[in-house]
């Protein structure tokens, strides 16, 4: 079955005390769609072939005052649709200004992007970067705005929450599946060796079910002929270099030198890509009761 997949997130708010500048970004990033099919009249008759892109269309939600906008992100938040983007204005009396509001609101939504408007020159980056600190969430937009302007903020800084948002979850799965993994090697029945397609030893689990005198000893960054007999090393780094990455363990025997006997070993090859593998070692033998 096929899964839909999630659209981008596009939701933006406008927090500001004058209503007409609410109409003023509904025009600029929801522009009116054609529906009536007159731009397709007119390719026809000019013989055009395909109609120019439009512009991405944002979700926008309006807030008067900072407190009122406050609580909007936190709804947000606890339906799971989060804004993207806030625009606010700097002076919204009588409530908060622009610099408080937002820094209310990143208390809640650290990942919230932000462009601060302002028609007065008394409000400077350089001010307002003294009690945020060094940070690339927020812009300063002087007011009278461009609809130009305003598009490119909105659209460039969007996408930044997206690739963000998207990096984060990407790392909140690898570092899920590291931990699944390091898990699963706590309960391995022997030993695991994970090595280079060269021979060389990048990371080795001792069994823990073999006594401390019988278990195999294999140093990170030593060499498989360091740990075990010339030819036993040669056998298994020629395996190591049959065994595809992706595709189904190799499984071949072998003894090995283990408290003066040789003991014969079952070796497991998955190979995780062509520069390396795991292996995982059996004591046969010691399972069978020998």
């Amino acid at each position: 079955m096929t899964m839909n997949p999630t659209p981008p997130n596009r939701r933006i708010l406008v927090v500001d005390d004058n209503e007409d500048i609410h109409d003023d970004f509904r025009r600029i990033l929801q522009p009116r769609v054609d529906t009536t099919g007159l731009d397709d009249l007119e390719m026809m008759l000019l013989g055009e072939t395909s109609a120019a892109p439009r512009p991405p269309t944002f979700e926008l939600t309006s807030a008067h005052q900072g407190a009122e906008a406050l609580e909007k992100v936190r709804e947000a938040l606890k339906a799971g649709t989060p804004y993207a983007l806030a625009f606010i204005d700097m002076r919204m009396p009588p409530g908060w200004d622009g610099v408080e509001t937002l820094s209310r609101i990143w208390r809640e939504d650290p990942r919230l992007q932000a462009v601060i408007c302002s028609a007065y020159s008394d409000f400077s980056w350089e001010s307002i970067s003294v009690r945020f600190g060094q940070t690339d969430r927020f812009l300063i937009l002087k007011k009278p705005f461009d609809a130009v302007e305003v598009r490119q903020m909105a659209c460039a800084l969007v996408e930044k929450w997206i690739h963000h948002t998207a990096s984060q979850q990407a790392e909140q799965a690898l570092l899920g599946n590291e931990a699944r993994l390091r898990a699963l090697l706590q309960v391995l029945p022997g030993a695991l060796l994970r090595v280079a397609a060269d021979g060389t030893c990048l990371e080795f689990q001792p069994s823990r079910e073999a006594t401390p005198g019988s278990r195999l000893a294999f140093t990170p960054g030593s060499r498989l002929a360091d740990s075990l007999p010339a030819a036993t090393a040669r056998e298994l780094l020629a395996w190591l270099g049959q065994t595809p990455s992706g595709g189904p363990a190799r499984v071949l025997q072998l003894e090995l030198p283990v408290e003066g006997e040789v003991r014969c070993f079952e070796a497991r090859i998955a190979a995780i890509h062509p520069a390396e593998a795991f292996v995982l070692l059996r004591d046969v033998a010691r399972e069978d009761g020998g």
